[in-house]
Parts: structure tokens; C-alpha cells; sequence
């Protein structure tokens, strides 16, 4: 019977060590007031998240493809090339061009919106992304690094300003016909490899000329660098403004 007792609680305490070992604390980067006003809301997510964290999952019972599953209604949070779909407890997310399985994720409801991402097959940690609004998000690596997109898009537009032939200035008063708004605004959608997947007018200024003269200088300056390893997203949305009134 003693021996008995004694094999329970080394089983016990066996399964205790391995269940502590599934979790791991991570300090993170936390933000600064400089970098947004929500800092320390961000902070304080940030904190409980990487304070009890998986490093890996099993990731052998979610599917590899997606076929005709309920898809998640998105409440802000969702990145246009994907599918997400609720599955076991999980969040799902498949990549729109492939069907493939790229992203098992969970989600903590008590907190505000945030995201804690692993890769498939690996089921390796990859990201935690956490919402503020639709237009403000921050992602943080496995290792709690805050993942600066900013350099990045600043060289986007400042690479596609050199590459923008202005028409003369006679030539705009011309077109324009003593119309004073001459804005122009485009979204670009870069994807990983840096090459452009989709170019849209959010803003025209109702002069043709103009506007193919916006899209010709993001052509010109196409293709971009391909995104840093630690970047998230398999593509960008970049919005980029062109000033034909200056």
C-alpha cells in the first residue's frame, strides 16, 4: 500500500513538473507614452499575457484545410487575407489564396482584444497582437518584442516620393480648372515578398490624369523589400497621399 502511495505521488508530482514546464513567463517591451496615448492599457495586457505563457502547442487534431466551416464574424480584429474559424476552443485561421491552415490562435475575453498566435504545423509561439481599434493594433514577438512596423512603411512612401514625376505646375492648373482640393490618396496592399498585390484609390481628385499619375509613381517604385522576419502579417495595407495642390 506504501508503495503504492509513493508511485501515485510521483506521478502527481511528474505531471505537476510537466504541466508547470508547458507554461513560461516572458518579460516583454512594453510601450512607452511616446508611442501611443493607450500605453498603459497596452502595458497592462501585455503583462498578464507573457506573466503565464504557452512557448508551443499540439497542434494534430486542428484541420489542415478549410472547406465549408462556420466562419468567425469579425469584430475588428481580422486580417482580410484570411479565413478565421472557431474550432475546439481555438481560433483557426486559413489563408484565403491557399485554404491552408496558417495560424492556430486563443483568445482572452477578459482582457481587451487581443490575439496570442502559434504557426502550423510547429505549433511555436509566432505573435501576440492586441487591438486598441480597427485603425491601432501592436504585435509583440514570441519573445515579447514589440514589432515596429513603422520603418518599414516610412521607406515604402519615401521610396515611391522619389519615384513621383510631378507634372509642371502650369500643366495641373490646367486640369485642375481653378478646382482647389487636389488630393490624391491610394491604399497599397504589399505583400511579404515586398511586391504589390493590390493598389486602390481611397481619395480621387476627379481628374483622371492625376490620379493614373498617383498610381504610376507607386508602380515605378514597386517592387518594396521583403517584410522582416519577425513582421506578422503576410501583407500591408499602406496608405499613401498624393498633394497635387501644393
Amino acid at each position: 500500500m506504501r508503495k503504492l502511495i509513493l508511485l501515485c505521488l510521483m506521478v502527481f508530482l511528474l505531471s505537476s513538473q510537466c504541466l508547470a514546464a508547458s507554461y513560461v513567463k516572458i518579460e516583454p517591451d512594453f510601450l512607452m507614452p511616446s508611442q501611443t496615448q493607450n500605453y498603459e492599457k497596452v502595458n497592462e495586457t501585455l503583462a498578464i499575457i507573457f506573466s503565464k505563457i504557452k512557448p508551443e502547442i499540439k497542434t494534430l487534431k486542428y484541420p489542415k484545410y478549410y472547406h465549408d466551416f462556420t466562419l468567425i464574424k469579425d469584430d475588428g480584429t481580422h486580417n482580410k487575407s484570411y479565413y478565421y474559424v472557431k474550432y475546439s476552443g481555438a481560433e483557426l485561421i486559413y489563408a484565403i489564396d491557399t485554404n491552408e491552415l496558417k495560424y492556430v490562435s486563443f483568445r482572452r475575453p477578459e482582457l481587451q482584444k487581443c490575439r496570442i498566435i502559434y504557426d502550423y504545423p510547429s505549433g511555436k509561439l509566432h505573435a501576440v497582437q492586441i487591438f486598441i481599434s480597427e485603425s491601432e493594433s501592436y504585435v509583440f514577438s514570441a519573445e515579447g518584442k514589440y514589432v515596429d512596423y513603422s520603418p518599414y512603411v516610412k521607406e515604402v512612401k519615401e521610396k515611391v516620393l522619389k519615384s513621383w514625376k510631378v507634372p509642371p505646375r502650369k500643366k495641373i492648373d490646367i486640369l485642375a480648372k481653378g478646382k482647389k482640393d487636389l488630393l490624391v490618396q491610394m491604399a497599397v496592399t504589399v505583400g511579404k515578398d515586398g511586391h504589390v498585390k493590390k493598389c486602390r484609390i481611397v481619395k480621387s481628385s476627379n481628374i483622371k490624369e492625376l490620379d493614373d499619375n498617383a498610381g504610376a509613381a507607386i508602380k515605378a517604385a514597386a517592387p518594396f523589400k521583403p517584410f522582416p522576419s519577425n513582421f506578422f502579417n503576410d501583407e500591408l495595407v499602406i496608405v499613401l497621399n498624393f498633394n497635387f495642390s501644393l
